[in-house]
């Protein structure tokens, strides 16, 4: 049964969509002219095949009018991919939030309580009072970019992890040859795995000249490499999802957060609630920039001039890097170390002459 409105016809409706593995709840609303919101009961389906059309079919029935419909859900995990691809195939008005933004929003709400209906519901209200982007899907060379990155952190930490244990083994007191014999084995099965990863990733970039030319103005930052650029807008999926690079840095748990009350007051500190791949592709490439980027050079000194410790400056160092990947991204322009956006703006306001 549709939601009992008045007479005017609803500005639009939303479907708020909580996700998990195996379920997601669904809650439907409208907004009508006068800014009232309308809440439906909330409904359960399978997160299957069968599941999604049946959600389609659930919707269709609660529109009165033919006001445009949207669906919201959150990218928490990898179990919302299933349900976006589908409603992007059918067509379907979506829109894709950032965690953090979601948190956001249900602060400055009255929710204290935390359910999977009222996280719908949450949804359901955030799509009805702002206007969200539309969700785009990525495209497949980016989703493919992205899991063989993954793979490559995942072997490239275990290889690390396996490096240690084998020197500490090495030097231990009367070590056993076969267990010698095995982690070097292990160690080598890794490395094959790393370069069997590598050349997919040379094949990929290969047959996508476009994604290859967009990384390469990433390269061109000195202190950025191939596997971090890779990493950036692996993870990112092509700054797809970014809106502002607030919501960037938020997302790479590199924005800074206080806490201060009376006369107690913390030392400020990054929050870390983000994306640790991030943060772990950016720490090296930070670290080499103070030895080959005059640009982060010199803001590291200032910052160094009035912090006694240097790490503070290194953290800033990444979230800069972070943000210039994103600029570099968007503006579809490699690194210039000349360029500063007052110029531009001096020259767009010039008089003719």
């Amino acid at each position: 049964m549709p939601i009992v409105a008045s007479l005017t016809a609803p500005l639009k409706y939303v479907v708020g969509i909580d996700i998990a593995k195996d379920t997601f709840v669904a809650c439907f609303g409208l907004i009508e002219p006068s800014q009232q919101l309308r809440f439906g009961k909330e409904a359960t389906f399978d997160n299957t095949l069968a599941g999604f059309e049946a959600l389609l079919a659930w919707a269709a029935r609660q529109q009165a009018t033919a006001a445009a419909l949207w669906f919201v859900v959150e990218a928490t995990g990898v179990y919302y991919e299933a349900l976006a691809y589908f409603l992007a195939d059918n067509e379907q008005a979506l829109s894709v939030l950032l965690p953090n933004k979601v948190k956001h929003f249900a602060q400055s709400t009255e929710f204290k309580s935390k359910t999977d209906q009222l996280d719908a519901r949450l949804l359901c209200r955030l799509g009805l009072e702002r206007a969200l982007p539309a969700w785009q899907p990525p495209t497949p060379a980016l989703r493919q970019l992205r899991a063989l990155a993954r793979e490559r952190q995942r072997l490239a930490d275990q290889g690390g992890r396996l490096k240690t244990r084998c020197h500490a083994y090495q030097h231990s007191y009367q070590p056993d040859e076969r267990t010698l014999q095995r982690l070097a084995a292990q160690q080598q099965l890794i490395a094959q795995q790393l370069k069997a990863v590598d050349q997919d990733l040379s094949a990929l970039l290969d047959a996508e000249p476009e994604l290859a030319r967009k990384l390469a103005h990433l390269t061109s930052v000195p202190g950025i490499g191939l596997t971090t650029a890779i990493v950036v807008v692996a993870e990112t999926t092509g700054f797809s999802l970014v809106e502002n690079e607030r919501q960037l840095t938020s997302y790479a748990g590199l924005d800074v957060v206080q806490r201060q009350s009376g006369l107690s007051a913390q030392a400020t500190r990054i929050s870390r609630r983000g994306n640790v791949r991030l943060r772990t592709a950016l720490y090296l490439p930070a670290v080499s920039s103070l030895r080959y980027n005059p640009q982060q050079k010199a803001f590291y000194a200032r910052l160094r001039a009035r912090q006694p410790s240097g790490k503070p400056g290194v953290i800033a160092v990444m979230r800069k890097l972070l943000l210039l990947c994103y600029s570099l991204w968007k503006n579809d322009r490699p690194y210039d170390p000349l360029f500063h956006p007052a110029q531009l703006a001096e020259k767009e306001v010039a008089p003719a002459t």
